[in-house]
């Protein structure tokens, strides 16, 4: 990747960079042990790489009987939009559906349709659509964060968890998260006890570590990119969490 990240702010790969850290980011909301108890929530990080930065929005809310979880972030005039919604199926988390754009590059953005009476996930809005047979543990980017976050407060993520997100074009990549430790690390919003995970795809330079803080009820409080000598970083600056539901 190129070193000179804020003169190529505005090239794909820069983009792309950006793009990954955001993508990355573990969203985990103040919740009881079960998917029904999801609080909505509001956060927002801090995204660094080579000094210079920019500031992300998360949000999960109620959508009916569904949860929609978005996030945004702006890079000069580049902006990047994700949005997934979800529903709770036989007490566990599954996609319906994933939006992903950004105002540069079209072929770039991603429109999945998660059909389980089908059994088929799909992307119809492609410039190739496409469509294959949905498998139950597939998901989008986001819909995994979640998953992730409903493993670690049901106390199912010991040791190592593999997820399969579906990707531009129906392609799949497995990535395997590990629980490495704990740590006491200074945030925004005081010091804090955390659970740090890795994240790795077989096969890959890149990995990602997480920490995720229990007296949060496990709100992501800082991650780390890293992919040969470049490193992204994301810092929670601050969360408000509504009521949970009834």
């Amino acid at each position: 990747m190129n070193r000179n990240f804020l003169s190529t702010a505005l090239s794909l790969t820069s983009i792309k960079a950006l793009a990954s850290a955001l993508l990355l980011a573990c969203s985990v909301g103040l919740v009881h042990a079960d998917a029904d108890a999801l609080t909505p929530y509001r956060a927002h990080y801090q995204i660094s790489h080579d000094g210079l930065s920019t500031k992300a929005e998360r949000i999960l809310e109620r959508d009916g009987d569904h949860w929609r979880l978005s996030q945004h972030a702006k890079l000069f005039f580049f902006k990047v939009d994700e949005e997934s919604k979800l529903e709770v199926h036989k007490g566990k988390l599954r996609p319906l559906s994933y939006r992903y754009e950004n105002n540069v590059s079209s072929k770039k953005n991603l429109e999945l349709t998660f059909d389980w009476a089908k059994q088929t996930v799909s992307d119809k809005q492609a410039k190739k659509p496409w469509q294959k047979a949905l498998k139950p543990h597939f998901s989008d980017q986001l819909s995994a964060q979640l998953q992730l976050r409903e493993m670690l407060i049901k106390g199912q993520l010991d040791s190592q968890q593999n997820q399969t997100v579906v990707k531009r074009k129906g392609k799949l990549k497995t990535y395997g998260i590990s629980r490495i430790g704990e740590e006491r690390i200074e945030t925004a919003m005081g010091t804090l006890q955390t659970v740090k995970l890795r994240k790795h795809r077989d096969g890959s330079s890149s990995e990602t570590f997480i920490w995720l803080a229990p007296e949060l009820n496990y709100l992501i409080v800082k991650l780390e990119q890293r992919e040969d000598d470049e490193l992204y970083s994301m810092n929670l600056l601050s969360a408000e969490f509504d009521t949970p539901p009834r």
